[in-house]
């Protein structure tokens, strides 16, 4: 048999080890198990239309963009030298 500290040690840590449900990212509400992370289909449907409609998007440089190189080319840039080269 455990000690009663022992138990009360378990079952303290069983109640931190529980989490509180994080807020929906469409509305800020407590999130639903059944529509995690959402707190509902309508918020996961509002969020997927965001994705659909291309409001989320990583900013990136367009890699066929050869100006750069041209102009190490022609002379016009230094390329980047080491502090070990000086």
């Amino acid at each position: 048999m455990m000690s009663d500290t022992k138990q009360n040690w378990q079952s303290e840590s069983a109640k931190s080890a529980v989490k509180p449900l994080p807020k929906c990212p469409t509305c800020g509400a407590p999130a639903d198990a059944k529509a995690r992370p959402f707190c509902s289909s309508r918020c996961a449907d509002v969020d997927l239309g965001n994705w659909f409609q291309g409001k989320y998007a990583i900013p990136a440089v367009d890699a066929a963009d050869d100006t750069i190189i041209d102009a190490l080319l022609a002379g016009d840039m230094a390329p980047p030298q080491d502090e070990d080269d000086r």
